[in-house]
């Protein structure tokens, strides 16, 4: 699954039909998608029925979509970053939990049970996609749950410590 970032929120988009018309899924709509390559960054697409005339330009990573007049900036985004947003903005008061942003093997734990930790401080570095990251806590706390082991493997999602 693709993610794109549009005015500030995110959207998953997957292709669940690659056959013409495409099936793309973006979130929970469904949508038949036809696409036919004008010329360099000129599309025609027709989407569940309605035809419309696309150009696409590549600006600093971002693509300007341009369409009945409109300019629509999308910005792509890695899964890593985007679970990393999800999870920092669900943080605000109370308990916060570390979580891997993905599958990989923890290379160690730079707390420990009961330590102090300020915001910003490394709590857990984790290897995932054979890149190396560093976990951060995101507001001062105690860590009360220390859940994994230098070495460990873990899944996306997995709370691998806890801060109060």
């Amino acid at each position: 699954m693709a993610y794109l970032a549009w005015e500030g929120k995110g959207y998953g988009i997957e292709v669940m039909e690659t056959s013409y018309p495409w099936t793309v899924k973006v979130d929970e709509a469904i949508h038949h998608v036809d696409i036919l390559p004008v010329e360099e960054g000129l599309y025609s697409l027709l989407v569940d029925g309605r035809s419309y005339e696309v150009d696409v330009l590549e600006e600093g990573g971002a693509l300007l979509v341009f369409v009945g007049g409109q300019v629509f900036r999308l910005e792509p985004q890695e899964e890593k970053k985007r679970l990393r947003r999800r999870v920092e903005k669900e943080v605000v008061m109370g308990r916060q939990a570390i979580v891997a942003p993905m599958p990989g093997k923890i290379v160690k734990v730079l707390v420990g049970l009961g330590d102090q930790v300020q915001g910003g401080d490394g709590v857990v570095i984790i290897e995932a996609m054979k890149m190396q990251n560093e976990l951060k806590a995101a507001r001062p706390g105690t860590v009360r749950e220390v859940k994994v082991a230098d070495g460990q493997g873990v899944k996306g999602g997995d709370v691998l410590v806890v801060i109060e």
